[in-house]
């Protein structure tokens, strides 16, 4: 049983009134706000959505699990996962590691592959050049 307060009730009937978009944004711009862990990308703990949907009632649990996917996904946030290390709560506590198998498939994601395209030889291609224009004069 929840003891919702009138100023709770009217936050939450204003905020289902605003289009999802709108809704995801200002829930992401709450948590980054409030949360040091979201903010500095820290590994997050196991669990950490059923945290939110309780430390935020006045928000859509779709909504704010769509936020927590989101933020997930960011490069950043990948990037801390394949560091390894420890996993943090809401209070930026401690509350187990990243495990060995979710760190190699963090250094497997696609964002965190930096092959990058090699660099275009010029000396090939003006050799093959030089070499065209001489059998251009043989020819001639």
């Amino acid at each position: 049983m929840s003891q919702e307060t009138a100023l709770g009730a009217a936050l939450k009937s204003a905020v289902q009134t605003m289009s999802k978009k709108k809704q995801t944004y200002m829930i992401a711009e709450h948590i980054y706000r409030k949360y040091d862990v979201f903010k500095h990308f820290k590994p997050l703990a196991i669990g950490i959505d059923q945290d939110l949907i309780i430390a935020l009632p006045q928000y859509d649990p779709t909504l704010i699990a769509r936020v927590l996917a989101n933020h997930c996904r960011r490069p950043r946030y990948i990037k801390s996962l394949a560091r390894g290390g420890k996993r943090f709560d809401l209070n930026n506590r401690f509350k187990g590691e990243v495990s060995p198998e979710e760190q190699a498939i963090a250094q497997q994601h696609p964002s965190m592959q930096t092959n990058k395209p090699a660099p275009v030889n010029n000396a090939t291609t003006d050799s093959e050049n030089s070499h065209n224009s001489d059998e251009e004069l043989v020819q001639n």
